[in-house]
C-alpha cells in the first residue's frame, strides 16, 4: 500500500514539473484531470472557498461534542451528598422491581428514559452513556454537612453547642405535621401508610414525659384527589391536638377521624404551623417541628421557602422532615424542604424505619426531662449519643454504593443480552463502573476515618472539625 502512494506521489510532481503554470501555482487534482490550468483568480477563489468550509467543520465538531455533554462524575463525598436520587435508585437492584428481570424486560422496564448508545462507540460517547445510565439509578448519599445537622440534633440540650435553638429551654414543644393526602392509602406489608403511621405517632406519644406540649397537625385532609377537589384540599390544613401534654383518649379519637384523602399542601402545613408556635418565642421554648409526607407537593403552597421563613422566625425551630415510603422525586423534593431549614431529612420505606426516626425524639425529650430534674445542671451526654451511632452513615453510604454498582451492571448486561452492545463495549462500561464506585469507596473511607478520629477525642471537637469544614466548603463553592 505504501509503494503504491509513493509512486502516485512521484507521478504527479513529474506532472506538475512538466506543466507551465504562471507564477508557480499548483494544479489540483481536479485540475490535472480536466487538463485546465489555475489561474491566480482561480486560486483565491479556492481559498476563499476552503476558507469558507473549515467554520463548517469546525461547528459540525461542536455539535458531534455537545451531543455527549454530560454532568461530570463526583470526586467528593460532598459532591456525592448533593446529586439527586435518581428515578429507579434501588429499584433495580431490588428483586422484587429489578434484578428479576432480564435483558429485554429490564429495558422496556426503563424505557425511553434510557440513553441511546452507537454500536461502536467512542471513548466520550461511553463516559457520557454510563453518566446518563448513573443519573437512572444514583442513591441517596451522606456527606459532611448532613452529618453535622445530625451531630447538632443528637447534641440537643449539651452545652457544647452553641447555637441557641439547639439548647433545653425551659418548655419543650414538639409538633408533627401529617400528611393526610389519597396516597397515604398506599398498603405496605399489608398495611396503609396511614394505619402504620397512626400506630407509630401514638406508640411515640405514650414514650413522651408529661411535661412536653405537643401538637398534631393534619393536612390535604379534605376533598379527594379529584381536580374539581384540588382548591379544598389545598386549603386544607388543621391543628387536631395541643399545643398540650399528651392525653390518650383525646388524642386517639382526634388521630383516628383522619383519613387519607385529597392533595399534597406541604407548605401550608408548615406555614400553619408557624402561627401555632407563634406564642412559644425561641428564647424560652425548644420547639420541633416534624414534617411527615409520602410525595411531593402537589399544590402551590410554596413549602421551601416556607420552611426557610419559618427557620428564620424568632420560634427558632428545627425543623425535620421524613419521607414515608417516597419515590425519587418525592425524596428530592422534601429534602429540599429540610435543607432550606438547615433541617434533617429521613427518608423511611416502613413502619420499623419510622418508629426507629420516632425513637430519636424519645431519646431527646428523655434528656430534656433528666435536664430538668437536676435543676439545668450540665449533664454529660456522652453516652446516650453514642448509642445513637450518628457516625453509621459511612456504612450506609457504603451499602448504597454497592447496589448503585450492581443496577448498573444488571443494565449493562441486559444491553449485551439483547445485542445493543457488544462484548468490547460492555467490558468498557463495566471498567467505568468499576473504576467510578471504588474511587467513591476510597472517599468514603477517608471521611469514615476521619469521623472515627474526631470521636476518639470528643463530640466537641468533632463538631468544632465539621462546622469549619462545612464553612470551607462553602467559601470554596461561593
Amino acid at each position: 500500500m505504501r509503494k503504491i502512494v509513493v509512486f502516485s506521489v512521484l507521478f504527479f510532481i513529474l506532472l506538475a514539473g512538466c506543466s507551465q503554470v504562471p507564477n508557480n501555482q499548483e494544479e489540483t487534482s481536479e485540475s490535472l484531470e480536466a487538463g485546465t490550468v489555475i489561474t491566480p483568480d482561480d486560486d483565491e477563489k479556492q481559498k476563499e472557498q476552503d476558507e469558507s468550509e473549515d467554520p463548517d467543520e469546525e461547528i459540525n465538531e461542536t455539535v458531534v461534542s455537545q451531543e455527549f455533554e454530560t454532568d461530570p462524575l463526583p470526586t467528593t463525598v460532598e459532591e456525592l451528598a448533593a446529586l439527586e436520587q435518581g428515578k429507579y435508585a434501588r429499584k433495580v437492584f431490588n428483586n422484587k422491581d429489578g434484578a428479576e428481570r432480564e435483558g429485554a424486560e429490564l429495558l422496556d422496564y426503563l424505557g425511553e428514559d434510557m440513553a441511546e448508545i452507537s454500536s461502536n462507540p467512542s471513548d466520550t460517547e461511553l463516559e457520557y452513556f454510563f453518566r446518563e445510565t448513573l443519573k437512572l439509578v444514583q442513591d441517596d448519599y451522606v456527606g459532611e454537612e448532613e452529618i453535622l445537622k445530625n451531630i447538632k440534633f443528637q447534641l440537643l440540650g449539651s452545652p457544647e453547642v452553641e447555637d441557641p435553638r439547639y439548647q433545653f429551654k425551659e418548655q419543650l414543644n414538639i409538633a408533627i405535621l401529617l400528611d393526610a393526602s389519597g396516597s397515604m392509602a398506599a398498603q405496605i406489608d399489608g398495611k396503609s401508610k396511614m394505619a402504620a403511621a397512626k400506630e407509630t405517632i401514638t406508640a411515640f406519644m405514650e414514650e413522651l414525659p408529661e411535661e412536653t406540649n405537643v401538637a398534631l397537625r393534619v393536612y390535604g385532609h379534605k376533598g379527594t384527589g379529584a381536580d374539581s377537589d384540588k382548591e379544598l384540599s389545598c386549603n386544607s390544613s388543621e391543628i387536631i391536638y395541643g399545643y398540650s401534654p399528651y392525653e390518650k383518649e383525646a388524642f386517639s379519637e382526634a388521630l383516628n377521624s383522619v383519613q387519607p384523602a385529597g392533595w399534597t399542601p406541604n407548605g401550608l402545613a408548615l406555614s400553619k404551623a408557624q402561627e401555632d408556635l407563634a406564642d412559644f418565642i425561641g428564647e424560652e421554648n425548644t420547639n420541633i417541628v416534624y414534617l411527615v409526607s409520602d410525595g411531593i407537593e402537589t399544590c402551590e403552597t410554596e413549602p421551601v421557602q416556607v420552611a426557610k421563613q419559618f427557620y428564620d422566625s424568632n420560634i427558632q425551630p428545627i425543623i425535620s422532615v421524613i419521607g414515608f415510603d417516597v419515590d425519587s422525586e418525592g425524596q428530592n423534593h422534601l429534602k429540599e424542604i429540610a435543607n432550606a431549614a438547615e433541617g434533617l431529612y429521613q427518608t423511611v420505606q416502613d413502619e420499623a424505619e419510622l418508629a426507629n426516626e420516632f425513637n430519636k425524639i424519645n431519646e431527646m425529650a428523655e434528656a430534656w426531662k433528666e435536664w430538668k430534674e437536676k435543676g439545668m445542671l450540665e449533664l454529660d451526654l456522652q453516652e446516650k449519643q453514642n448509642d445513637m451511632d450518628i457516625f453509621g452513615f459511612a456504612t450506609r453510604d457504603e451499602a448504597k454504593l454497592f447496589e448503585e454498582q450492581s443496577s448498573l451492571r444488571y443494565i449493562f448486561e441486559a444491553l449485551l443480552s439483547t445485542g445493543e452492545i457488544s462484548q468490547e463495549t460492555f467490558q468498557q462500561l463495566q471498567e467505568i463502573n468499576s473504576n467510578y464506585h471504588n474511587a467513591m469507596r476510597t472517599e468514603v473511607d477517608k471521611l469514615q476515618s476521619k469521623l472515627e478520629e474526631w470521636n476518639k477525642n470528643s463530640y466537641k471537637e468533632a463538631l468544632q472539625k465539621l462546622e469549619e469544614k462545612y464553612e470551607e466548603n462553602q467559601t470554596n463553592n461561593s
